[in-house]
């Protein structure tokens, strides 16, 4: 799980992410967790890209760009990544709704532990489900690919599997595509949209009569036979975001 903390206050930053630190080993002391520290919205929007951030806790007070500045330009690019505002004042909690915020912090925190704990408590369930890894054979070796970076998934030339990542990278495996499914397929937001292509839903722009178009551009077929219950699975997809 990849986690930022954007705070122009350095105690607050490092308040912030030693909660965070302890919260996770408290309840997830099995988890990976990465954690990023910006002293501005600038610093933080010069390195973003979709799905780089399972989770960004956004001071919303700030020199330069505001967090909430911040926040809809992160939105612009990246509808899934969780924001958290830390603030010190309720004076823009609608303003937050609107870019889906899924909670605040209040400050200062020293004095308000208790209900960062519980707000992380509320939230952290489903970023452990969407922060998930497939381990891929690869060349001998295990590499371990985040859920949120595979676009999609297609058997090429001699049966060889292909996983389309974000970047539009390429990694190629010995893993058997009837194995992939059965892991790829148990998680809601991929689905078998053609014969031997998966597609990661999170990663469609829009869906047309016959195709997905992803999020970089790219089109991906829907087989006929499919085009019903993939239609539907897209829908309910849009209605749970």
């Amino acid at each position: 799980m990849n986690i930022a903390i954007v705070d122009d206050d350095a105690l607050d930053l490092e308040t912030a992410a030693d909660y965070l630190e302890e919260h996770i080993r408290s309840a997830y002391p099995e988890a990976t967790v990465q954690i990023d520290a910006f002293p501005g919205g600038e610093a933080l929007l010069e390195s973003f890209r979709f799905g780089k951030y399972d989770l960004i806790v956004l001071d919303i007070y700030m020199k330069g760009i505001s967090g909430m500045e911040t926040a809809r330009a992160i939105r612009r690019e990246d509808n899934e990544v969780r924001i958290v505002f830390l603030t010190s004042s309720d004076e823009h909690l609608l303003e937050g709704y609107r870019v889906f915020a899924v909670g605040y912090f209040i400050k200062p925190l020293m004095e308000h532990k208790e209900e960062f704990s519980e707000t992380l408590a509320h939230i952290f369930p489903a970023l452990m489900e969407r922060s998930k890894e497939i381990a891929l054979p690869v060349r001998g070796m295990e590499v371990k690919v985040p859920y949120r970076d595979i676009f999609y998934v297609e058997v090429g030339e001699k049966r060889k599997l292909f996983f389309h990542l974000s970047g539009q990278k390429i990694l190629a495996t010995s893993m058997p595509y009837e194995e992939c499914c059965g892991i790829l397929l148990a998680d809601g937001r991929f689905l078998e949209c053609h014969h031997r292509i998966i597609v990661n839903l999170d990663c469609v722009e829009d869906m047309g009569q016959d195709d997905f178009v992803l999020k970089d551009g790219t089109h991906i077929p829907i087989s006929r036979r499919k085009r019903q219950a993939v239609k539907i699975a897209y829908m309910d997809l849009l209605l749970q975001r």
